[in-house]
């Protein structure tokens, strides 16, 4: 009876302790794709602001052009055109998944090019001058214009980490969990 006694203890204190060492691996696990997640929300969420940015950019764009179209005089042929092109701004936005300099830069071309447009647009109907909204429109979507070098920053700082923390990690992620990288905004050097 002693003997039972003494091993139902000791199988217990085995049961216990062989539970927490496969409690450590899962905990790692769990803090690992903890980290992982938080990391990708910081990155997703800076993704948002700039995206959220843009749109509001573009938006003021919109509202600029209406402004125009409420004026006497104006160049129908240049208002049409540039309502088209407004409209179609977003649909030739980089994705985040997949982005390339080459969007980025098409973009950013095209984005300058229809910004440079309307101000001459604007500036070429003389009448707009007396609508008081559109000067405070024309500065938001400059300034939102200038923002984006400011959020693509924070984009490629989570970025950055999230991809660093994939690479230090890469080995407890395994092959058939590991997420993929993200592009980012700076230039890549060859390694």
């Amino acid at each position: 009876m002693k003997s039972h006694v003494l091993v139902f203890p000791l199988l217990i204190m085995m049961v216990l302790c062989s539970c927490e060492e496969k409690k450590k691996p899962v905990a790692n696990t769990d803090s690992l794709q903890t980290s992982l997640k938080a990391l990708r929300d910081s990155t997703d969420k800076a993704w948002q602001l700039m995206i959220q940015s843009d749109d509001q950019k573009i938006a003021d764009m919109k509202r600029l052009l209406l402004e125009i179209s409420y004026c006497k005089e104006y160049n129908a042929m240049r208002q049409d055109s540039l309502v088209k092109a407004v409209d179609a701004l977003a649909s030739t936005r980089y994705k985040q998944s997949s982005m390339t300099d080459e969007q980025i830069n098409s973009y950013d071309d095209l984005t300058n090019r229809l910004i440079l447009a309307l101000k001459s647009h604007a500036l070429a109907t003389p009448e707009l001058s007396s609508h008081t909204i559109a000067g405070q429109l024309y500065n938001d979507i400059a300034k939102a214009d200038n923002d984006v070098v400011q959020y693509r920053a924070l984009y490629d700082r989570f970025a950055f980490q999230y991809n660093g923390f994939i690479e230090q990690n890469k080995e407890a992620l395994g092959k058939d969990s590991m997420p993929a990288t993200l592009p980012v905004f700076s230039i890549q050097i060859a390694q």
